[in-house]
């Protein structure tokens, strides 16, 4: 005969609290970082998840913002809408990754790869691009306004409507990419690689091109400055700012 405590018998309420036990733990291992694990929503602001290998892991809509992921491998890895803000992604690797959508605001990007990654629409404002790699990236409609990209290397990208209005792109290499109907307003693009780059209907006015190569612009919604115009403006952000022209 089962036993019964007020009116509940014994054994359905030691399953019962089996079963809390168990969903606790189901709980605490959905969200345990590894290579293909489903990590969709999960909370990871601030985490310690340096050189985490994270390969093909899913984590769309996951929070981290101020992680730190810097050597972490996330290549294939889908973070759309994931929230990465101040995030720590110093040589980080997004390799054919997808963040459409995602908010990298104001996080450190410093060498990271993003090769062949998908960033549509995806806010890289505030964040630090220096020597980033972004070959054959989709960045269509992305954000960058107002980013330090310093020989950022973006050949072969698509930056189709993209936002990068005074962007520091000193140095880059966009050899073939596609600006077409970008706002490139008073972006920064001195000694950029631009052959075979597409400007068609971009915005470049007040861009400076000076020592530029292989820049074609006959097709851009406006021209960028002047040479004698972008030498006065070369002298005064020297004058301002020395440490952003290293």
């Amino acid at each position: 005969m089962a036993v019964v405590v007020r009116g509940v018998p014994m054994i359905a309420r030691l399953v019962a609290a089996v079963c809390v036990v168990c969903v606790s733990c189901l709980g605490a291992e959905a969200c345990r970082p590894a290579p293909g694990a489903d990590l969709s929503g999960c909370d990871f602001a601030r985490a310690k998840l340096e050189s985490a290998d994270l390969r093909g892991a899913r984590l769309d809509g996951a929070d981290l913002r101020e992680a730190n992921l810097k050597w972490a491998n996330l290549t294939g890895a889908s973070l759309k809408r994931a929230k990465l803000g101040g995030a720590d992604l110093f040589h980080t690797i997004f390799d054919r990754a997808d963040l459409e959508s995602a908010d990298l605001s104001g996080s450190d990007l410093f060498g990271a790869n993003l090769i062949g990654t998908s960033a549509v629409d995806a806010d890289f404002r505030g964040a630090h691009l220096k020597d980033v790699l972004m070959e054959g990236a989709d960045l269509s409609r992305a954000r960058f306004e107002g980013v330090y990209m310093l020989r950022a290397v973006m050949s072969g990208g698509k930056l189709v409507e993209a936002r990068l209005s005074g962007a520091n792109m000193v140095g880059a290499d966009a050899e073939d990419a596609d600006f077409t109907g970008a706002d490139l307003t008073r972006a920064v693009m001195t000694g950029a690689t631009l052959h075979g780059a597409r400007l068609d209907g971009a915005d470049l006015h007040g861009a400076d091109l000076s020592n530029a190569v292989g820049a074609d612009w006959s097709k851009a919604a406006r021209p960028p400055l002047t040479e004698a115009d972008a030498l006065d403006r070369g002298l005064n952000r020297i004058l301002l700012d020395p440490e952003r022209t290293r």
